[in-house]
């Protein structure tokens, strides 16, 4: 089967300015002995855009998912990206929060 190792599977942006995207680029490696297929990346919210290795990802090799977060409000926050693939665990999580402040005037 085809398995993930994630180098991370949160990441913290601590303060970011609202109204300005930031972007995270979670990088993992196929330690399967299959080709790793991604099926479906979802964000849980609209502010959440992501990008993700759409190729089969050889036994061995990188791939990727973005998560690029643009803060319409200030305050706290904790978004996840759920992936699915052809892995054992077929579902995995991906973490990303932060702290959104105004920007300076």
């Amino acid at each position: 089967a085809a398995a993930f190792s994630w180098e991370a599977t949160s990441f913290d942006f601590g303060k970011i300015v609202k109204d300005v995207p930031v972007m995270h680029e979670f990088t993992f490696t196929n330690t399967g002995s299959d080709a790793l297929i991604i099926s479906s990346v979802q964000a849980s919210c609209g502010c959440t855009v992501t990008e993700y290795t759409k190729d089969p990802i050889p036994a061995g090799e990188k791939g990727f998912v973005k998560a690029t977060y643009n803060a319409a409000k200030p305050g706290v926050f904790s978004k996840t990206v759920t992936i699915n693939a052809n892995t054992e665990d077929a579902v995995v999580l991906l973490t990303i929060k932060g702290e959104v402040v105004s920007a300076e005037k």
